[in-house]
């Protein structure tokens, strides 16, 4: 098994672990009333920064490799690097950006299938509450939602930060953007994470 096929069965194992937790929760709480997430809901798109580990980084650049066009590609590696040259300062964690995540696409996720652990914890039940949460910056608003899918991603994200640091390997929580920046343009960052090395140092989140 190459490197790419350990980290893809780590992404899925991950996938699974969520999966497991969020199934439990549902059935020794379910949620209290349906969601109002649908496709073509984009408020939770636009956030300081999107938080994302460096397997789930290399699982992303692995889906975009094979699912989108070099010119698609191309395009997208454009759109990233302007993000490493924010100072590395921390972000007031009540205020969102009016940058919308790189990866939407006419209004719908484009790596779905590969999106974040984070992405996958997200949830309302009511879109109103989201849309004036970003209409608003946020400003003392609070989205109604199933925690319980929150908690489980956020516990999941942490077994897999464990799970690399045991192995040596550069797990501090990273912004997609910059984070998947450095993993399309630099075809060795995969090994060079695999040795140990900090590839990650300019996308380490600031929240």
């Amino acid at each position: 098994m190459d490197t790419t096929d350990e980290l893809d069965a780590l992404f899925k194992e991950a996938i699974g672990t969520f999966e497991g937790l969020l199934e439990r929760a549902h059935t020794e709480q379910p949620p209290e009333r349906p969601f109002a997430c649908k496709a073509g809901c984009t408020s939770c798109c636009y956030q300081p920064e999107i938080t994302i580990t460096a397997i789930e980084v290399f699982r992303l650049a692995k889906f975009i490799g094979a699912q989108f066009s070099d010119d698609q590609i191309a395009d997208l590696i454009k759109t990233l690097p302007e993000t490493l040259k924010l100072p590395l300062v921390p972000l007031d964690p009540t205020s969102w950006s009016q940058t919308v995540c790189p990866l939407l696409r006419d209004g719908v996720c484009s790596v779905y299938d590969a999106r974040p652990l984070v992405c996958r914890g997200g949830n309302s039940y009511d879109d109103f509450d989201c849309e004036m949460a970003r209409e608003q910056n946020r400003q003392h608003m609070i989205i109604r939602n199933y925690a319980l899918q929150e908690r489980a991603a956020r516990l999941t994200i942490e077994v897999l930060q464990i799970g690399m640091a045991s192995a040596g390997h550069e797990h501090e929580l990273l912004n997609l953007a910059p984070a998947l920046a450095i993993a399309l343009g630099d075809p060795d960052a995969m090994g060079r994470w695999q040795n140990g090395e900090q590839v990650f140092a300019t996308a380490q989140t600031r929240l």
